[in-house]
């Protein structure tokens, strides 16, 4: 048993806090790095930068391109811009975008997807300097003469005056007042010049509810470019196109119910939705479209009794109010306005009023606020139509599970 005595001092030695305390007393040393044998430095640009940052240079279109994963991460910093088509002016605030014109009968023209309208082909993105110093730069006078011949095409083309509206509030976006001046804290993204202290010039409002409820709603929506590009960037089982239709049902259920017609909307909607997969062929998704706003145009005919007003000879016939849709492929949207079949055209079709794509991410927040006035005005709309439409007829059968 004498190997057995050392053991203790071993392992006393081994936990001992005089082992610890020697380790302290030894000098910190580390090894200096080699120092190299030859400087390597950056090379210089020899090519100075030929880009203007002045409000006659454009930016960047909004134009939706072809798919793309690459992104200027620079461009997530900068605020997006309004479209250049039109200008933000005390005189366009309180009038009418579009002066009333003897409008175009139906038959007189072919209403088709083709047409070459859009209007968000003439959105640019620029810092907030250059947004203020282009502001200043347009003319007046003549944006409202282009506002005014730009209304005259479109209705001799065979346009609604609820289309013409439509398409041209969607085209001032970003130059005149659409918000309250009390959401500008929360909104930060947004430029300055969006909100008005008059509540009565404000687009983008609650018309009931609470404006919490509206602001919370639109905070909601600016998120739709991001989680659209997620969605693709990881791959999903809920691609981007799913995600688009999902923040246009959320934001059209706040706005019907905020305006007290969510009942009706339920029954006679004014606009229907498609989505389709990037793979399904675009024409397949307009047809599925226009077979959408036919029923849903024969359900207004019928609701509103127009037959049995014209048998009547009632002097004031009801009409189908302008019918619209909105479609979305893979990260791409696009809002479009019904024309029905008439005498001359036995087919019914639909206009392009408009196109946006996500994936660009400088244009997050004007493509957002595009839905929203879009909404709105569907909503507002609606609001105007409540009186001529029956009633919904809401089941109150009791449960014979209770």
């Amino acid at each position: 048993m004498a190997f057995l005595r050392g053991i203790p001092e071993t392992i006393w030695n081994y936990v001992s806090p005089r082992k610890i305390q020697h380790r302290r007393e030894k000098p910190f040393a580390f090894k200096a790095p080699a120092i190299p044998t030859r400087v390597t430095t950056l090379p210089k640009k020899t090519s100075p930068l030929t880009r203007e940052m002045s409000p006659e240079v454009p930016v960047k279109t909004c134009d939706p391109p072809a798919s793309t994963t690459h992104f200027d991460i620079d461009a997530t910093l900068l605020p997006p811009s309004p479209p250049a088509s039109a200008v933000s002016s005390k005189d366009l605030e309180s009038d009418m975008l579009a002066k009333k014109l003897p409008a175009a009968r139906d038959d007189q023209t072919e209403g088709s997807s083709a047409d070459l309208w859009d209007a968000n082909e003439e959105t640019m993105v620029v810092d907030d300097g250059t947004y203020m110093i282009a502001q200043k730069k347009v003319n007046h006078d003549q944006e409202r003469q282009r506002q005014d011949q730009q209304a005259r095409e479109l209705r001799d083309a065979g346009w609604s005056e609820d289309a013409v509206f439509l398409f041209q509030k969607l085209g001032m976006r970003g130059f005149e007042p659409l918000m309250p001046i009390s959401w500008i804290a929360d909104l930060e993204t947004v430029p300055a010049d969006l909100f008005t202290e008059n509540i009565d010039k404000a687009f983008i409002k609650p018309a009931y509810g609470t404006e919490h409820n509206a602001q919370y709603a639109l905070e909601r929506l600016f998120d739709l470019g991001s989680v659209s590009r997620d969605a693709w960037h990881t791959r999903t089982k809920r691609a981007p196109h799913f995600q688009i239709g999902k923040a246009v049902k959320a934001y059209t259920r706040w706005a019907m119910k905020d305006g007290g017609v969510e009942q009706l909307w339920s029954h006679f909607p004014l606009f229907q939705t498609v989505t389709f997969s990037k793979h399904v062929h675009p024409a397949v998704g307009e047809r599925k479209m226009i077979e959408k706003l036919d029923r849903l145009h024969e359900l207004w005919y019928d609701a509103l009794q127009i037959d049995q007003a014209t048998d009547r000879g009632d002097s004031n016939v009801p009409e189908v109010p302008t019918l619209y849709g909105i479609t979305a492929t893979h990260t791409v949207m696009a809002f479009v306005s019904y024309a029905p079949s008439t005498k001359k055209n036995k087919q019914s079709s639909v206009r392009l009023l408009a196109m946006y794509d996500f994936m660009q991410e400088g244009c997050d927040v004007w493509n957002s606020l595009a839905i929203s006035i879009f909404i709105i005005h569907c909503r507002n709309r609606m609001m105007q139509l409540r009186e001529w439409l029956p009633e919904p007829e809401i089941s109150m059968e009791e449960d014979p599970d209770l």
